[in-house]
């Protein structure tokens, strides 16, 4: 998203809250007084008290971030996909999509050798895995290995980004057994929409058997869960009753929401719904109904955060697909002509992927103009936190050097 030329100076952007304003430093946030900006600036003042602190110093990250699908196979058929590589014939559920290749033994052992290789030229001492598809659970095997395999690296955190269908009790428990300890599942509105658009690829619906997934695997395990709710003109009038029942389906305290416009990346799956004043007011209602709920809402970070995409050339993470291509972005991996390396060879130079080198957006449709989608989430973000601060769930990391501005 965009930042502002105030903001850009010190690396960060400072948002007007409710009776003071907040400022947001990659994962720090610090809640100011009003008399701390002038102008969209910070005053000398309150500068010089965050240096202090050390608020603007660099946040050194000794572990390494690889994502690997397991397979690029997907059992489900929507329709929005950026794996797509074009829109589903008419009435069938089925889109094309990008090639087919799934993770084997051999190729579990070539990622750990690359990634061996990446952490100790790069000097990093640990190491999360995020396993991706396609459907990472229609090859286990391989995602039970991944995480064994690369544990003695130094593995610190386990995820998987799954469609839930596949992820049972039993699986689950292997899964956290072999190192996993979080769980992202994409939910399309409430039952009745969610089972029109998150279909099998023979037309079926997929809600109750998620819901039915997520609440046996919370109770067999100690994961924690992030959703992310996909929102078009086609369910969002729906949005609201699914945060409630998401707030109900596990403990309180494991799970967080990402509530997020569906993109058009060119695929005929158009979406109505821009970044206006109407859908803030929205998202900003979502958002309180989700903290009441006991689901936390992180603010918005910019995509040049990302620990893949970020450095052009894996220098702080890898995307590798099940054939052992290298890839810059989960966007692009497994598409043709996008590869910039390989686990065998290593990244090719700079200079000969440098046009490949893409963001996880860069094949987006922009919802709002640059100036109007940075007041968006300027607003949206700000009301997140007054309201994160109002309800005490403020997080640990958000910080006050000022005498006069207090987070709770």
């Amino acid at each position: 998203m965009a930042v502002d030329e105030s903001a850009k100076s010190i690396n960060g952007r400072i948002l007007r809250g409710r009776d003071s304003w907040w400022l947001i430093c990659g994962r720090k946030v610090s809640r100011l007084p009003l008399e701390a900006v002038a102008e969209g600036e910070l005053v000398p003042a309150a500068r010089a008290a965050l240096d202090e602190r050390g608020f603007f110093a660099p946040e050194p990250s000794d572990t390494y971030a690889v994502t690997v699908l397991t397979a690029t196979a997907c059992n489900l058929g929507c329709s929005y996909c950026f794996q797509n590589t074009a829109a589903p014939p008419p009435g069938s559920f089925a889109p094309p999509r990008i090639p087919r290749a799934t993770l084997s033994e051999e190729g579990v052992g070539k990622v750990e050798r690359f990634v061996r290789r990446r952490m100790n030229e790069l000097r990093y001492r640990q190491l999360s895995v995020l396993l991706f598809g396609g459907e990472p659970l229609l090859n286990p095997n391989a995602c039970l290995s991944l995480l064994t395999t690369l544990g003695p690296l130094g593995l610190v955190r386990g995820e998987i980004i799954t469609n839930g269908v596949l992820l049972k009790p039993k699986l689950a428990r292997q899964l956290e057994e072999a190192g996993l300890c979080h769980a992202q599942i994409t939910f399309d509105g409430n039952r009745e929409v969610h089972d029109t658009i998150r279909t099998t690829r023979d037309g079926r619906g997929t809600f109750d058997q998620i819901v039915s997934n997520i609440a046996e695997a919370a109770v067999a395990t100690g994961l924690s869960w992030h959703f992310r709710v996909n929102v078009s003109h086609r369910n969002l009038e729906t949005i609201e009753e699914l945060v409630f029942q998401l707030g109900d389906l596990v403990p309180a305290g494991r799970a967080s929401i990402h509530i997020a416009l569906i993109d058009d990346v060119g695929l005929e799956y158009e979406n109505e719904i821009g970044l206006t004043d109407h859908y803030a007011r929205t998202l900003i209602r979502l958002h309180r109904d989700a903290i009441a709920s006991g689901l936390f809402v992180a603010p918005s970070q910019p995509v040049r955060d990302c620990p893949y995409c970020g450095v052009t050339g894996g220098g702080t993470g890898a995307v590798i697909n099940a054939d052992g291509l290298l890839y810059s972005c989960w966007e692009n991996a497994g598409r043709l002509g996008w590869e910039v390396g390989s686990v065998d060879d290593g990244y090719r130079p700079d200079a000969a992927i440098r046009d490949r080198w893409v963001a996880c957006d860069f094949d987006a449709k922009p919802h709002a103009a640059a100036e109007q989608t940075q007041r968006f989430f300027e607003r949206v973000d700000a009301a997140l936190l007054d309201d994160l601060r109002d309800c005490g769930t403020l997080p640990s990391w958000a910080s006050s050097p000022l005498g006069s501005a207090r987070t709770c």
